[in-house]
């Protein structure tokens, strides 16, 4: 293993732009590495004369302190503005413009953020340069970042009467009480308001770095050719030594279950909907389980299946249809979430509390139990049946070059490149041990939230009800961790 090393060394000493590629299973798909860390991935579609370009950079809301929150969201808004090529917002846009670029954007996520455009083919190399120009060189003007303070406030602003933001800043809030700034991508107002030059230099310092990025390049292009654009290109961006790692939280935060009902002016009066989520396995520190975590999900639509039978079978929750119950599991780096969900009918046949609390009481005292206690579900017959079908669902993603680059840039960015090259084999070896250990270890005896939703006139009916019963309000006061309660 020493010589080893030692041989890969001296090939970097002697040759600087060494690169290490490989040929993926993925049909047209090829996976670099550049001695600066910076992974390169290209997907081979000549069906247009179009080229997908994307950079991402691991970081985003995960990366978070209160101090900062908002400041990568902010970060990525200057992306724009300016860089040592480009002098102004005006230069880009006309840059953009005579690529024929059609449609640009950026994103700032959870795990996550990201630049993209798609342009003519011939045009390939422009449009790594202007993303090298972007990426590396922003100017981050004083001038500039005043007047895109005032954008992300507006944008902040405007969450404050979405009810979907509303009820995953309620839900960061509690299952991520330690930290729940790591899942707040759009942040605190007071951080965004004083951000300054300083601060989102050492953000770009600490992780837009080449061996914290990764560049997505697909459609009529050969990966060849781009590996030697980018060579050119990226070969003299320095390396960090340290990149900061996104430690998980707690993985069982409550002793037991928070309850809060939520007044949602998007909820049928026909309706009772209900949320409940548990603290599931992250991609970076927890990656082995997540496989399980996968299949498990998928068992959830199964209309026959225990999951489903549980909530279906007790009448007097209303559940009209199989299609009215479900779950998930989604792989994050630092905050991995499973869900349960429901919409149930809103009769006399039982309040919306009694509902509330039987679907909670089959969680707990039946859902588990039925599942590490099954014969069948989770047989290695079914698994590889479940097994099929995700991979045929992959299948619809990978019909465009960017379909298969934007699918493995989230994956890249939660659980590294190797996670998504190795998915089917580390699928296919999953077991029915494994499934049940991952029920015993998140869900068995696991207390979570649970977030009831009304209509505002059937919530002002039974509000008392549940407030009797220990169940607290959600609102946007409340919801938003920067807020004080």
């Amino acid at each position: 293993m020493k010589v080893r090393k030692f041989i890969l060394f001296f090939c970097f000493l002697i040759h600087p732009f060494f690169l290490f590629s490989q040929k993926t299973d993925v049909d047209g798909l090829y996976r670099y590495t550049l001695p600066n860390g910076l992974e390169l991935f290209v997907a081979e579609n000549n069906s247009a004369p179009l080229a997908y370009i994307e950079i991402a950079v691991r970081t985003g809301a995960v990366s978070q302190n209160p101090q900062t929150a908002g400041l990568f969201h902010l970060y990525e808004h200057m992306m724009f503005k300016g860089n040592a090529h480009y002098d102004n917002q005006q230069e880009v846009t006309d840059a953009l413009n005579k690529m024929g670029v059609g449609e640009w954007n950026g994103s700032t996520g959870i795990d996550r953020v990201n630049y993209y455009f798609t342009i003519p083919s011939n045009l390939v190399k422009d449009g790594l340069e202007f993303w090298s120009y972007a990426v590396r060189t922003p100017k981050m003007d004083e001038k500039e970042l005043e007047n895109e303070k005032g954008v992300v406030l507006s944008e902040i602003n405007g969450n404050f009467t979405n009810p979907g933001t509303i009820l995953f800043a309620g839900l960061s809030k509690n299952l991520f009480a330690e930290s729940p700034w790591r899942l707040d991508s759009s942040g605190n107002p007071d951080a965004v308001r004083n951000a300054t030059v300083a601060q989102l230099k050492q953000i770009q310092s600490e992780y837009y770095v080449p061996n914290n990025s990764a560049i997505f390049v697909g459609g009529d292009v050969h990966h060849e050719q781009i590996y030697k654009y980018v060579k050119k290109i990226y070969g003299d961006w320095k390396p960090s030594n340290k990149v900061p790692f996104a430690a998980p939280p707690s993985q069982a935060p409550f002793s037991k279950d928070v309850k809060y009902i939520y007044k949602n002016p998007g909820t049928s009066k026909d309706f009772v909907s209900l949320s409940y989520y548990l603290r599931g396995p992250d991609g970076e520190s927890d990656s082995d389980i997540t496989y399980s975590a996968d299949v498990w999900s998928f068992f959830l639509d199964d209309p026959e299946g225990i999951f489903v039978r549980t909530f279906t079978d007790e009448k007097t929750l209303e559940i009209p249809d199989p299609d009215y119950i479900g779950g998930s599991y989604y792989t994050r780096r630092a905050s991995g979430i499973i869900g349960m969900y429901a919409a149930m009918l809103n009769t006399p046949v039982s309040t919306p509390l009694e509902k509330s609390e039987k679907f909670m009481s089959l969680v707990h005292n039946q859902l588990a139990k039925k599942m590490l206690e099954s014969k069948k579900d989770f047989s290695a017959e079914n698994i590889r049946l479940a097994e099929t079908k995700m991979q045929d669902s992959k299948i619809y993603k990978m019909e465009t070059a960017a379909g298969i680059l934007s699918d493995l840039s989230a994956v890249w960015a939660s659980c590294g490149s190797d996670y998504y090259f190795n998915y089917e084999k580390n699928i296919s070896a999953v077991s029915e041990d494994d499934i049940k250990s991952f029920v015993n270890d998140y869900i068995n005896n696991k207390s979570g939230i649970v977030i009831v939703s009304l209509n505002p006139d059937v919530y002002e009916k039974y509000k008392d009800s549940f407030l009797k019963a220990g169940y607290l309000e959600m609102t946007s006061e409340n919801s938003f961790w920067w807020r004080k309660d």
